[in-house]
């Protein structure tokens, strides 16, 4: 965790929504109950993935074909409510934010898939929330050119648990991120790359999240 992510986590400020809000979109690591709360929400989201690499077909020297890359799936969401206590208080939560999946390229054109996000007992005890993330597009040659990447899924959430929405069908539009409490989302899957002339790189999927709501 670098030290301006901690110092806003210490304070309970990250993603500018005030005490008692902890946001993270990179990392691991854990947080520590604070006082004067009775309830905790916790989302999480899996990574993206990235878009694969396009292309041209050249069809017998006459004409071209246009070959895009599929777009990236979305990670999985899964969302938990628990109740807390003064008791609590210092207890730790630990957490972990997936990495986007890499765009493909000219030398490997399928794209990478999303890392997994989770949010898991430290001293505090919850049930694991494990989310994982998007699939990568495929580049738009061969088999499976230009198909999408499948979504991720998620598990542990004790009121949702939604697996991520997969690239768009043999387009280029990368997932729709799952929308969680008031419309946030982890991102979207990357775009696939344009069919140009000597290949476009796709581009990278969104980071996961981890959020962290106390009231």
């Amino acid at each position: 965790m670098s030290g301006a992510t901690l110092a806003a986590a210490i304070a309970g400020t990250t993603g500018g929504a005030g005490a008692g809000v902890y946001d993270f979109s990179e990392g691991a690591g854990t947080i520590s109950i604070p006082t004067g709360f009775t309830s905790l929400s916790i989302e999480v989201w899996g990574a993206c993935g990235g878009g694969g690499w396009g292309t041209e077909i050249d069809i017998g020297g006459f004409e071209t074909q246009a070959a895009p890359g599929g777009g990236g799936g979305g990670g999985g969401y899964g969302r938990s409510v628990v109740a807390i206590s003064g008791g609590d208080v210092g207890k730790t939560i630990s957490y972990g934010v997936g990495t986007p999946g890499e765009g493909g390229t000219a030398g490997s054109p399928v794209a990478t898939s999303g890392g997994i996000s989770s949010a898991s007992a430290g001293t505090f005890t919850i049930d694991e929330i494990v989310c994982t993330g998007g699939f990568g597009g495929f580049g738009g040659l061969g088999v499976n050119g230009g198909k999408q990447g499948a979504g991720g899924t998620a598990t542990g959430g004790n009121t949702t648990n939604t697996n991520g929405n997969g690239g768009a069908n043999y387009t280029q539009n990368g997932a729709i991120g799952i929308a969680g409490v008031n419309s946030l989302t982890g991102g979207n899957g990357g775009d696939g790359g344009d069919p140009d002339a000597g290949g476009r790189d796709g581009q990278p999927g969104a980071k996961g999240r981890v959020r962290f709501v106390f009231s």
